[in-house]
């Protein structure tokens, strides 16, 4: 039973260890940027089940940018959990692909529908100068009318605020 747990203790603390030096790496890696902007992402009409966001993002990674709700579960504490796939397009040939983490929950004394985000998008995949890319971007804000009455493609939005790494291979 000790060697279990010691196992344990040792793989969390490796974990740990890696976790902290690729973020000091990533802090001082030329490649690696700090992003930082904001957005707003309006539901559109689409025949993805679980709805499509749309809209720009402005600051560091100036896009367009398209998001699917690929899961989305209802939390005991009345919160939603929910998964992503966000396609942000910064120029012709410059596209980063993100997989999304996000929590909705509604705001108290708030109008109906008014829900806090967070949001972890990590790159899965990139094209252009971020074929290659890494890094993580935590995207916090407020979306209107997610439900109750008023929700629906073009009225439900999102005004987000993003900050994170981006890293390139070049």
């Amino acid at each position: 039973m000790y060697l279990k747990h010691a196992v344990g203790a040792a793989v969390a603390l490796l974990l740990m260890i890696g976790t902290t030096a690729s973020s000091v790496r990533a802090a001082g890696d030329p490649n690696c940027q700090t992003v930082a902007g904001k957005g707003v992402w309006t539901l559109i009409p689409s025949a993805d089940p679980l709805g499509r966001v749309l809209g720009p993002t402005t600051g560091s990674l100036k896009a367009s940018m398209s998001a699917t709700l690929k899961s989305l579960t209802p939390n005991p504490n009345g919160s939603l959990a929910a998964t992503s796939e966000e396609v942000w397009v910064l120029g012709p040939q410059d596209v980063i692909t993100f997989d999304g983490v996000a929590t909705f929950t509604p705001i108290p004394d708030a109008p109906i529908g008014t829900v806090s985000d967070a949001l972890t998008l990590t790159v899965a995949s990139g094209t252009g100068q971020y074929a290659g890319a890494t890094g993580t971007i935590n995207v916090t804000g407020t979306g209107y009318n997610v439900f109750g009455p008023a929700a629906g493609p073009g009225s439900t939005f999102f005004d987000i605020r993003y900050r994170g790494t981006i890293c390139t291979v070049n």
